[in-house]
């Protein structure tokens, strides 16, 4: 695959990272529906609010939202459709998702559903005293995991019902523990209230309540009518939800156009590259995110083939299943003698592990959450599938392995990409089978490391770094 990117995912996660508002009456999903429909609760009389999406001023889908208390709390329903282009491939996206909710607006129970025309995912999770037992299925196979929490969290989307419930206060500063049922991931948000603004609305100038969350760096914007009704939002990419009248049409948006980095000068025969240097524009707290795992001084960026010294992660933590990372799958585990066969050393294990998903997997664009078993199953996607899938063989295997999100040059720029780390002989390498790579080459620039989730992390990155090319060899 040429070029990969990363945005295709981070559109798709900070969807839901958007915040629901206060609605009358109430309404109970219909138990036996697979897919929850805004039809019944049109039925039972629920009033609800439409969004137009937008992405750099082109509408690109839209959604629907429901919020009602209920005796013990609030229940919240959200509906919306998506279109995406990648690589020529156009794909409308499907979600929806329904929680339930206790009265101060912490998490009880939530139903996550997304549909494209080739891939189905449904996800529910219920709190279990300080754990979330979630259960992930999709066409092929069902998972479950219990995920621990520090505190009682907030579903994403009820971040702003939490806030208008507050009341407005300007100035008023606080911090929520929020969990994102798109990504499968908790953390903590930082939310500002920063007082009324006028702001045009469809021609319509609305007296509004700015609200600003930010969460692992990345700034989401919401303004609130006096009603407490969220009238438009904006997430850093440029993601775009506002309010509509009526409903418009809708085209695609090509997630090429994020897919690149901003760079000067150019690197010949990338994926032999041994060493780069390059120099870094950005604000310092983004080149302070690159520091934590590479060599800077000052805005100059070195790195080395194969050494990851600056990288200092437990090893322990990165052996474990997980909801994306099915290492524990009893057809991934016995698959995995075939490709390691009689090998004893492990990074032998990990090479035949890389040369076998490189070949093995069709390299194709994907519009969905990727899940190891799913990606062994359909032996297709991009370099998010073969970071799972990759992770998912190694922990097999016994072998220590982390997913990392960042930057690699290809052919004529930088992209955003996804690759693996793995501990070997006390020390951490990385490895790219996408490419075929073991070390990778010179040109990764590591932005964020964890799961497949955590790249959503880089959406801060995304238009607001410049690389310059030095040297390479």
């Amino acid at each position: 695959m040429n070029k990969k990117v990363i945005p295709t995912f981070l559109i798709l996660s900070i969807w839901l990272v958007f915040v629901g508002f206060k609605l009358k009456s109430h309404y109970q999903p219909p138990q036996e529906t697979p897919y929850l429909s805004t039809a019944y609760a049109e039925k039972v009389g629920v009033e609800e609010y439409n969004y137009g999406i937008y992405m750099r001023n082109t509408r690109i889908g839209h959604m629907k939202r429901l919020i009602a208390p209920t005796e013990t709390g609030y229940k919240m329903f959200e509906e919306g459709t998506m279109r995406i282009s990648f690589l020529g491939e156009k794909r409308e996206i499907r979600m929806n998702m329904y929680s339930d909710m206790d009265k101060g607006f912490r998490l009880k129970t939530f139903v996550f559903q997304m549909q494209s025309d080739k891939d189905n995912v449904h996800v529910k999770g219920e709190m279990e005293g300080n754990k979330i037992a979630i259960s992930f299925i999709t066409k092929e196979q069902k998972n479950v995991y219990k995920i621990p929490v520090k505190e009682h969290p907030i579903v994403s989307s009820a971040i702003v019902p939490y806030m208008v419930k507050s009341g407005f206060n300007k100035d008023k500063t606080m911090k929520l523990p929020v969990f994102d049922p798109s990504t499968l991931m908790g953390y903590d948000a930082d939310i500002a209230l920063l007082g009324w603004e006028k702001i045009d609305v469809e021609g319509e100038m609305m007296r509004t309540f700015h609200i600003k969350t930010t969460f692992k760096g990345i700034e989401v914007h919401a303004w609130v009518d006096e009603a407490g009704a969220i009238v438009k939002e904006l997430s850093p990419i440029g993601l775009i939800v506002q309010r509509e009248k009526e409903k418009k049409g809708s085209d695609y948006f090509d997630v090429n156009l994020l897919s690149s980095i901003e760079a000067t000068g150019k690197i010949e025969d990338s994926k032999r590259a041994s060493y780069m240097k390059v120099r870094i524009e950005a604000k310092k707290e983004l080149i302070d995110v690159i520091r934590k795992n590479h060599t800077i001084k000052g805005d100059i960026l070195e790195i080395q083939r194969g050494n990851l010294s600056h990288v200092t992660l437990n090893p322990d933590l990165y052996l474990a299943p997980s909801p994306f990372i099915n290492s524990d799958d009893g057809e991934i585990r016995s698959f995995l003698p075939g490709i390691i066969q009689s090998q004893t050393q492990d990074s032998e294990k990990v090479q035949s592990i890389m040369r076998w998903v490189y070949k093995n997997l069709k390299k194709e664009p994907s519009f969905s959450i990727p899940i190891a078993k799913d990606v062994f199953l359909r032996r297709a996607g991009d370099c998010n599938e073969h970071a799972v899938i990759f992770a998912a063989f190694a922990r097999a295997a016994h072998i220590p392995c982390a997913i990392v999100s960042g930057m690699v040059y290809n052919k004529d720029n930088f992209y955003y990409h996804a690759w693996n780390l793995v501990y070997l002989e006390n020390k951490w390498l990385d490895v790219d089978s996408t490419f075929g790579q073991f070390p990778a080459d010179a040109t990764h620039i590591i932005l964020a490391i964890g799961d497949i989730s955590d790249s959503i992390e880089i959406m801060q990155f995304l238009k607001n770094i410049k690389i310059h090319i030095v040297e390479a060899k």
